[in-house]
């Protein structure tokens, strides 16, 4: 897949061209699995750095998974901006159901556990996916 052509991602296309730099140069992950393993090992290393009240070194490492990331959508040949962007908007209707379904109920949002916001939350994502599947080519 060529560089994400984004204009306003200019973080996530320099961490493509940064990537394919190396890649081209043979530093690269002879295939996905090695870039699994660094997503786990970043993700690691800020609950490591967090646990530990160290919030600037999980900060740092945050940049280091959103790095990681930004390769292992190179590796999927997907446009990372692209996919957050559906993302983003994915988990806006979704959460949109969700208001819906508790405002049903006769509630707010705001007077809910977190559990009950969990259960509501995976109904919505049963529903939303089940109708996304039928668009996905």
């Amino acid at each position: 897949m060529a560089e994400p052509d984004d204009a306003g991602h200019d973080a996530l296309r320099q961490a493509w061209r940064v990537h394919n730099s190396a890649s081209s140069l043979g530093f690269d992950w002879p295939d996905i699995s090695g870039v699994f393993a660094k997503v786990r090992e970043e993700l690691g290393e800020i609950e490591h750095a967090w646990g530990g009240g160290d919030r600037v070194h999980a900060r740092r490492e945050l940049g280091d998974l959103l790095f990681a990331a930004v390769n292992l959508a190179r590796f999927l040949e997907a446009d990372p901006s692209a996919e957050l962007i559906e993302a983003t908007a994915r988990f806006g209707r979704r959460f949109e159901l969700l208001k819906q379904e508790v405002s049903r109920e006769g509630r707010r949002v705001q007077e809910c556990s977190l559990s009950e916001l969990d259960a509501v939350w995976e109904r919505v994502k049963r529903m939303t996916t089940e109708h996304e599947k039928g668009f996905d080519p």
